[in-house]
């Protein structure tokens, strides 16, 4: 149900966040591990959480998420979160991997007041909940994802 996607502005910056997201123990794969084939209900498929992360060459940066419009015809939704240095670049392991869980569980908020008024069949709580029981194991880690 979750999914991501990451704009980075040159290939030093992508190799340095992609291993919090899809690495062997990124947040992503932890997800698709634990709760892939879980459903949530049938009103949404796709919840894509797309990073705009800052680096030489970077074009688009939002200041705040943005929630994108809804398909009905694919039951998706996205929402883009810009990643300037200081929330990620500057800071350490830890604090990496903190802005990875809480910028996943804002999306998943996000999307869920947005969606409250076309009452799909989506068990947001449910979700939140799994996340949040996730994040505690990606949260303790000693590993570091990267040397920078």
């Amino acid at each position: 149900m979750i999914g991501y996607y990451l704009s980075a502005g040159d290939q030093t910056v992508s190799d340095q966040f992609s291993p919090y997201v899809w690495g062997d123990y990124g947040f992503g794969a932890l997800i698709k591990k634990s709760i892939r084939y879980k459903k949530y209900g049938e009103g949404l498929e796709l919840l894509l959480i797309k990073y705009y992360v800052h680096g030489k060459f970077s074009s688009y940066l939002p200041l705040e998420p943005k929630v994108g419009n809804y398909s009905k015809a694919n039951k998706d939704i996205s929402v883009d979160i810009g990643v300037p240095s200081y929330l990620f670049h500057e800071k350490n392991e830890f604090e990496r991997r903190e802005f990875i869980v809480d910028s996943t569980i804002h999306a998943v908020e996000l999307v869920k007041n947005r969606l409250l008024k076309k009452k799909l069949d989506v068990d947001f709580d449910s979700l939140l909940y799994d996340l949040k029981a996730l994040s505690k194991d990606y949260l303790k880690r000693e590993e570091p994802y990267s040397t920078s």
